[in-house]
């Protein structure tokens, strides 16, 4: 996905390392759920392999 027609506010980054699946979803979905409380869009999600990444913002007008 291209960012270029967006305006990027900031980044969630999530350590997943030593986490079991269960315990990765609790949180990403905490943490999903806490951006859209802000009206905040997550535009893009990376990973590595000890991190999730949550790119935030808005689309550009």
């Amino acid at each position: 996905m291209g960012l270029e027609s967006h305006i990027i506010s900031g980044v969630r980054v999530l350590n997943i390392a030593e986490e079991n699946g269960e315990a990765i979803e609790k949180m990403v979905n905490r943490a999903i759920a806490e951006i859209n409380n802000d009206k905040i869009k997550i535009l893009e999600i990376q990973t590595t392999g000890d991190n999730l990444i949550l790119i935030l913002g808005s689309k550009e007008n």
